[in-house]
């Protein structure tokens, strides 16, 4: 089997993916590879940010790889993504894909005083 080959696995990710679409399966694959610009009246943004929203990570990765997942989490696309917590989620897996510094969540100076409050609370030293 070559790399372009539709996998059976594939295949089932994409029919979900894409079920209320009245496009070929294939069409959005070649849409995916770069073969076509359009499947049907979708592009590729359109088509990846519905993949960012309903796709497993490991489904996604399977279909685009991690260099064209890395290419594509731009904050043009990213500001599309809903919900919003599923939004901040790929803007720090864009972040981890490119090497650059990401903080811990709510570990910034703005939570210091709620973290050392529930980690040296007075109970134990109270008389």
């Amino acid at each position: 089997m070559t790399k372009n080959e539709l996998t059976d696995q594939q295949y089932r990710i994409l029919k979900r993916l894409t079920c209320d679409y009245n496009i070929p399966v294939e069409d959005i694959y070649a849409l995916i590879r770069g073969e076509k610009s359009h499947a049907g009246h979708r592009d590729f943004d359109h088509l990846f940010i519905r993949m960012l929203e309903r796709l497993r990570w490991y489904d996604l990765f399977d279909l685009l790889g991690r260099e064209s997942i890395q290419k594509k989490l731009i904050p043009e696309i990213l500001q599309q993504i809903h919900p919003s917590e599923k939004r901040k989620k790929y803007e720090r897996l864009g972040k981890i894909l490119r090497g650059e510094l990401v903080s811990f969540t709510k570990w910034g100076s703005e939570y210091s005083q709620k973290i050392q409050d529930t980690l040296f609370s007075n109970r134990c030293y109270s008389p």
